[in-house]
């Protein structure tokens, strides 16, 4: 191949020579890459192919050479008018050349374009010779030099964020103070004060939303325009939250006096008496406002819902922001389903305190939780009492065996309960209490107490209560005075751990002596007698407290209703006032534990409970779980020999022990029952997994339950029940090595991951 020339003055060889010649070498050569051309008219391309760059080294040298002033041949120059002969334009054809290598390095790029542009007229632009580095240095230059731009642009945005940022921080501290100075005052009963800061935090969350809206810009800002309506969520929510505390002040105001609030109530003057009636009877004045509450909780949920707390940490500097927006979600979705189920309550409530114009009249039973059974605990006494206008009279009280003396027609007993009922060969009434679910238990109940002459059958409801419900009494009202009984405080007792009201009941009632006590039970009508008076006569600084305590009884299922009216009974249901047993929700978790003394005096006044559950996650639709329970006894035997006549309290206790679980679980293994005593069976919903054990004084006993569970869910949900009349149970869950505790006080659900 003839050298380039090294001649540096310019070329005014017509460029398609030099492309031709080139060509033609290449072909004469048969060690040379192989180059093929075509020529084309004026509009045609050619493509020349080539296998190795050493033609692309040569023709850039011959173009370098080139006047590239000169036009090219067969071509009209730039600077030709159009009154220059065409035909001369169009006689001489031209060759427009694209070369392109097979690793399409990108040298030879560049000179392709070069040359394309040089055989189209275009001014050629110069080739680099700078090497890959080189542009790679450009490039990091070049982003450095855009990223401190942004810098600079975000620092701005920075510092107007942040000014901006400090005032809503003030201002959301401010209406923290009011929210938090309006609770303190509603707890203190003040309603005027209340209202006053709640009035205050409307003010500022308005002032508080103006100044979020000069951020509104952001929205329009891909990523960041996600987080700016998150805040416009927030603020709507928050407004709306306000709004619902307004309506709820204004629907207690009337009712200020009776619930013990300062403040300008409707309902001033009279008696207590009077005063609730009043308030029965206007209860149905509260229900526009309650809807108006539901509606706006409903605008809660739906804004809070817009809201994806995953696009945020769990903290920053040690203030939580993930749980704190799932734990709004959960309060907004509670206190709605709240006013809906308390609506119907509240619909209700005048009916069932006989201020409709119709006296009611209940049978009261008192359960004696020291002596566990399922429902709360053993029935022990009844009374028949009157509501009328929300003022509560006694009609008749008695002995539960007095009832059952009188009770003729009396079925056989079931099996289980020979187990440590061993002398009784009949149901007694006393007994018939043995189903958790307490609808169930008072149908059996009330199918038979129809048969026992001498009694009202014409009521309209039954309600059960326990000793806590008489301990928290006197806690809130003070010491009781019984006419012939003396007192009866809560103060505690150390000879049984519990108070001494519910001490002194056992001796007056289980002492046993050498003669036969005519109505050994005849305290209870007096007391309760003590009770309601003092309860009417308690200054009304004392109301709130006895509501709650009241509404916290209803939840532990220490008071139970049963109602013949349909409308009634679902209402209490609906509230989970009627102690019923629900079924498990398809894909989760469920579990009530259920224990009945069978014949071991009051030993659940001793015996504490306490209960591990192990959880591993689900495997081919199955969860496998381990509940490990403990019942210990810390307190020594009583002298339960008659002759001693000493109060027979503490003995062995026989315990049935009933566990319910989903439907379609398997149990694995059982672990400290009685020999051949455990059984499976299904009820209901339910799948019942059932033994017997024993738990002596001063000792303790272990019971242990493998199995599995259908499961479906993603996390770990459970829903317990609580079984009536007993004490709160603390509950550790271990669900693949995690840690929870749980106080059991009412029915919960549980929703742990895995």
């Amino acid at each position: 191949m003839t050298a380039p020339s090294q001649n540096t003055s310019r070329n005014t060889e017509d460029p398609l020579e030099i492309l031709r010649r080139i060509l033609d070498e290449s072909d004469a050569n048969p060690s040379s890459p192989k180059v093929t051309s075509t020529e084309s008219s004026l509009n045609e391309d050619a493509r020349v192919e080539k296998e190795t760059p050493p033609v692309l080294d040569d023709l850039e040298k011959e173009i370098s050479t080139l006047d590239l002033e000169q036009p090219l041949g067969g071509m009209p120059s730039v600077n030709q008018t159009d009154d220059d002969d065409e035909d001369e334009r169009k006689a001489v054809p031209f060759r427009k050349i694209s070369i392109f290598h097979k690793d399409e390095d990108d040298d030879v790029g560049e000179k392709k374009l070069v040359l394309d542009q040089i055989l189209s007229r275009e001014k050629p632009v110069e080739i680099a010779k700078t090497k890959k580095k080189s542009k790679l240095g450009k490039w990091v230059l070049g982003i450095f030099l855009s990223l401190f731009v942004i810098i600079g642009v975000f620092g701005a945005l920075g510092f107007y964020f942040y000014q901006h940022a400090q005032g809503m921080i003030a201002i959301v501290r401010e209406i923290e103070v009011s929210a938090r100075g309006s609770y303190a005052e509603i707890k203190a009963q003040n309603l005027v004060e209340a209202k006053k800061h709640l009035l205050s935090a409307d003010e500022k969350m308005k002032e508080l939303h103006r100044a979020y809206s000069a951020l509104s810009w952001t929205g329009k800002i891909p990523f960041a325009g996600s987080y700016y309506q998150d805040g416009e969520h927030t603020m709507n929510a928050g407004q709306t939250a306000i709004e619902v505390g307004e309506l709820a002040l204004q629907a207690i105001e009337p009712y200020a006096d009776v619930l013990g609030f300062a403040g300008e109530g409707t309902f001033t003057g009279g008696s207590v008496e009077n005063r609730i009636q009043l308030a029965l009877t206007t209860l149905d004045k509260v229900m526009p406002v309650m809807d108006q509450i539901s509606t706006k909780l409903d605008t809660i949920n739906t804004e809070l819902s817009m809201i994806d707390e995953n696009r945020y940490p769990e903290s920053v500097r040690g203030i939580s922001i993930r749980s704190k927006i799932t734990k709004a979600k959960q309060l907004s979705a509670q206190a709605s389903v709240a006013i809906k189920e308390g609506r119907p309550v509240l619909e209700v409530l005048p009916s069932v305190g006989g201020a409709d114009g119709k006296r009611k009249r209940y049978l009261v039973i008192f359960q004696n939780d020291k002596e566990l059974r399922a429902t709360g605990g053993f029935m022990t006494a009844y009374a028949f009492i009157f509501v009328e206008n929300g003022v509560v009279t006694q009609e008749k009280s008695d002995d539960i065996y007095e009832l059952d003396k009188k009770f003729a027609k009396k079925p056989a007993i079931p099996e289980i309960l020979k187990v440590g009922l061993t002398t009784e060969k009949k149901w007694n009434l006393r007994d018939m209490n043995i189903d958790p679910d307490f609808k169930k238990s008072m149908d059996t109940f009330w199918e038979h107490f129809q048969d026992v002459p001498g009694e009202p059958h014409e009521i309209d409801g039954i309600i059960a209560m326990d000793t806590h419900v008489l301990e928290n009494l006197v806690e809130v009202l003070g010491p009781i005075q019984v006419p012939g009984y003396g007192t009866f405080t809560a103060e505690k007792d150390k000879r049984c751990d519990c108070a001494q009201i519910i001490y002194a009941l056992s001796e007056i009632v289980d002492r046993p002596t050498p003669y036969i006590r005519e109505d050994r039970k005849g305290i209870i009508g007096p007391m309760m007698q003590a009770i309601i008076s003092k309860a009417y006569d308690a200054p009304k600084s004392q109301w709130p407290t006895l509501f709650q305590s009241a509404w916290a009884n209803v939840q532990g299922k220490h008071v139970q209703f049963y109602f013949f009216d349909e409308k009634t009974q679902k209402a209490a249901e609906t509230v989970g006032a009627a102690g019923r047993l629900k079924a498990p929700v398809a894909g989760e978790d469920y579990l009530m534990l259920v224990d009945v003394n069978l014949g071991g005096a009051k030993s659940n006044m001793f015996v504490k409970q306490s209960v591990k559950h192990t959880v591993s996650a689900p495997q081919n639709g199955m969860v496998k779980k381990t509940v490990e329970l403990t019942y210990k006894n810390a307190f020594p035997a009583s002298n339960c020999n008659l002759e001693a006549g000493q109060l027979c309290l503490n003995g062995e206790l026989t315990d049935w022990f009933r566990a319910y679980v989903p439907k379609g679980s398997v149990l694995d293994e059982s672990l400290g029952f009685n020999t051949d005593s455990v059984k499976t069976y299904e009820e209901g919903d339910h799948m019942v997994i059932e033994g017997v054990f024993r738990v002596v004084p001063m000792g303790q006993t272990k019971i242990t339950l493998s199995y599995q569970v259908p499961y479906t869910a993603t996390e770990y949900r459970l829903f317990m029940q609580k079984q009536g009349g007993t004490d709160d149970v603390t509950h550790l869950f271990d669900v693949e090595g995690g840690e929870t505790e749980l106080k059991l006080d009412m029915d919960k659900s549980v929703v742990i991951p895995f």
